[in-house]
């Protein structure tokens, strides 16, 4: 039964819980019974849809691509014409856009990924950590599947362990998926299976994060990583693949980039920081600094807010 009131103007593709109904809204005409000519004058009178999509990643890659997102190529572009606007979270997956779905790049609104900035907080340390606190801790954030290159990392760190010069390095691996036999087969080949420890998927990854002390993505592809935004916001230095988005999170000034796919460069970034306690506090400040600056829940809202604002503005008469 229809009350009368307004009717909020549909964004499709996000929700708009917290934008005003008085600013964004359209008269809602009674139609009942058998009279058509009155519901069809009141869909008539509706604005069209401000219609939005979004783009998160980079793809999967030639060997992790199922068959029919070759399709997406050859249909996206003209889906994207329906589209007044799409929101991309880094710079290299609105370029990636632009190019492989032939859509103009001043369509394409970049809002970064928020994260929220642990709170260091006392409790019970995780029992990987309690027999070997004066090593230091390797952590990477994934789920175990190809694209994310553990193998790499687990290959680099045997390459650190045989010049460490003493130091003890140990690595931690946060999540599970159907790589973790042919992970845990190769830490054993490489002679550091009582380096490289498992945790599987957990619930409180910040109860980690507090207790590494230098964080790692290795993989192939990424969009935006998630992981070196949760590294940030932990206060840790990040060594990463220059791929997707990640060059975008991690500079000189919080942590090292390095080629993709390219051993002996991430063993020797991973080097560096391990050999230098002060070189990773002035990083993971840095990163700490850049995550409650740049990255904050508030400022990726508020840009969101912003954009639904400004795109339905320009869409409605």
């Amino acid at each position: 039964m229809d009350d009368g009131k307004p009717a909020s103007l549909p964004l499709h593709g996000a929700g708009l819980s917290w934008l005003s109904e008085a600013e964004f809204s359209v008269g809602r005409a009674q139609a009942g019974g058998n009279d058509r000519r009155r519901r069809h004058r009141s869909a008539l009178a509706r604005p069209a849809p401000v219609l939005l999509s979004s783009r998160r990643d980079i793809g999967l890659g030639k060997s992790n691509q199922p068959w029919y997102h070759r399709l997406f190529g050859l249909a996206l572009p003209a889906v994207n014409r329906r589209f007044q606007g799409i929101i991309a979270n880094s710079e290299q997956v609105r370029r990636y856009v632009a190019q492989r779905e032939k859509t103009p790049a001043s369509k394409i609104k970049v809002i970064y990924n928020g994260v929220t900035v642990c709170v260091p907080r006392a409790g019970a340390v995780p029992p990987v950590f309690q027999d070997y606190t004066a090593d230091v801790w390797l952590g990477l954030v994934a789920s175990l599947t190809s694209v994310k290159r553990h193998d790499l990392l687990i290959r680099a760190l045997a390459l650190v362990a045989k010049v460490a010069d003493g130091q003890r390095v140990r690595l931690v691996l946060l999540g599970d998926g159907p790589e973790r036999a042919r992970l845990e087969e190769l830490a054993a080949q490489c002679s550091i299976r009582d380096r490289v420890h498992f945790a599987g998927a957990v619930t409180d990854v910040s109860a980690y994060l507090q207790r590494i002390d230098i964080g790692v993505l290795c993989s192939d592809r990424e969009g935006l990583s998630n992981a070196i935004l949760e590294y940030m916001a932990a206060g840790l230095p990040v060594v990463a693949t220059n791929v997707g988005g990640n060059a975008e999170l991690v500079g000189k000034d919080n942590g090292i980039c390095v080629p993709a796919d390219d051993v002996d460069s991430l063993a020797q970034a991973l080097g560096v920081l391990i050999a230098d306690p002060q070189m990773r506090r002035n990083m993971g400040a840095a990163s700490l600094a850049r995550a409650q600056r740049d990255f904050s829940w508030e400022n990726s809202m508020a840009q969101l807010q912003s954009y639904y604002r400004s795109t339905l503005h320009a869409h409605t008469p």
